[in-house]
């Protein structure tokens, strides 16, 4: 019985060494707190970074190598991430769904970092859960369940990964695996902002498990007992910035440190990518650089709201003589702070309006420049009805305007 007892504490002990060995290898609190004070954002030492705001969904910064392909290892499993909410968005999967935990799934995570999954005896988790497992513990076997549950097996989901780089615009990234495990892939700092800009912007809900430091993995239908999760984000278990909801970090003995990060103000929410950093410590610093930077220097602010009033523009053959127009949709912009005062509004009416006309036609645009940049544009429209004038009316105009009178 003792025997047993210890056996299964051996094993309590390494479960918990697995998942948690790279936690605090290199990370030191107060060196990286050292790295902060020194960094400039001009001065980044990581080989790739790039910042982006959620509530835009846009990339708004970026290092002029940010588009280097680059191996970024379990940062892969960003995409991962994001089929799976996409797949509950669409109804694929709820939260509760089950999922069965194949050989495959348990073999691949051998000696990484993992849940201890039972292929064998076909272990049954739910979304919720793999989710969770790959958020808190970089799990690659919660990973490869995932995949296995939304695409059928691993290189149809593969497939997927790729199509859904392609659709958002991602063009220097290419996956082999839904783990990040295969070294013959690669991505950039520009598309992971990309990616994670995209994330945050539809399923920020994500952040409710990636600020997590800690979980238990219940293995309830094979009675394991529980796994133990230890975050390897030094943002939140390193305590370094805990106001950021952490996101997703990884590494490679070729390409160095990487992570995805985010921080909310209440206001706005700052997206931040490093690639290629030298330790945890530098990647830590620098990142949380970017990402104060990006919520200090960067807003996303509305500067046109739908229905206000543009101008008076003639109309032939109206009742009156003059009909309004309102901006026909919200404009809203991702800028430096600085530029807002900078932004020109230009009216151009490029339709002739003729009665009878009805609220709502489309007669011109508003466009938005910062001196030659344009920024965006928004249609102008009617913003009332108007008849055509009576023929009284419309004689008298005819005489005066025969004068010179009108």
């Amino acid at each position: 019985m003792k025997k047993a007892l210890c056996i299964l504490l051996i094993v309590a002990i390494l479960n918990t060494f697995v998942l948690s060995s790279a936690v605090y290898a290199d990370f030191s609190k107060t060196q990286a707190t050292e790295i902060y004070k020194a960094t400039k954002i001009e001065g980044l030492t990581s080989k790739a970074y790039a910042i982006g705001n959620a509530e835009a969904n846009q990339v708004v910064q970026a290092s002029s190598t940010a588009d280097d392909k680059i191996r970024v290892g379990n940062v892969t499993k960003l995409m991962t991430l994001y089929l799976a909410y996409e797949a509950i968005e669409n109804g694929i999967l709820t939260d509760d769904s089950q999922l069965e935990v194949s050989v495959a799934a348990q073999e691949i995570s051998t000696g990484r970092a993992r849940v201890f999954l039972d292929g064998y005896k076909h272990e049954i988790i739910t979304v919720k859960q793999a989710i969770e497992a790959v958020c808190i513990a970089s799990a690659n076997d919660a990973a490869y369940v995932l995949a296995e549950g939304i695409g059928g097996t691993e290189a149809n989901f593969v497939k997927m990964m790729n199509d859904k780089a392609a659709e958002l615009g991602m063009t220097n990234t290419t996956y082999t695996d839904c783990t990040g495990i295969q070294t013959n892939q690669h991505t950039t700092a520009r598309d992971l902002a990309i990616l994670g800009c995209e994330i945050l912007n539809k399923h920020v809900e994500i952040t409710e498990y990636t600020k997590l430091t800690y979980g238990k993995f219940q293995h309830t239908s094979t009675g394991k007992g529980e796994t133990e999760m230890v975050s390897s984000n030094n943002l939140t278990r390193g305590k370094f910035y805990t106001e950021s909801d952490g996101l997703i970090v990884g590494s490679n003995s070729e390409d160095g440190y990487a992570m995805v990060a985010t921080v909310s103000d209440g206001k706005t929410r700052s997206v931040a990518v490093i690639v290629g950093a030298a330790d945890e410590n530098y990647r830590a610093a620098e990142i949380k650089k970017l990402l104060e930077y990006g919520l200090s220097g960067f807003e996303y602010r509305k500067i046109e709201t739908a229905g206000t009033f543009v101008r008076k523009i003639n109309i032939k053959d109206g009742e009156s003589k003059k009909i309004k127009t309102e901006a026909a949709a919200d404009f809203s912009v991702l800028l430096n702070k600085n530029d807002f005062d900078k932004v020109e509004r230009k009216v151009e009416i490029t339709k002739t309006v003729k009665a009878p006309a009805q609220k709502g036609q489309v007669v011109g645009e508003v466009i938005y420049k910062i001196g030659d940049r344009e920024l965006g544009r928004v249609d102008i429209v009617l913003s009332e009805d108007m008849d055509k004038a009576g023929w009284f009316t419309l004689l008298i105009r005819r005489i005066l305007a025969f004068f010179g009178l009108e």
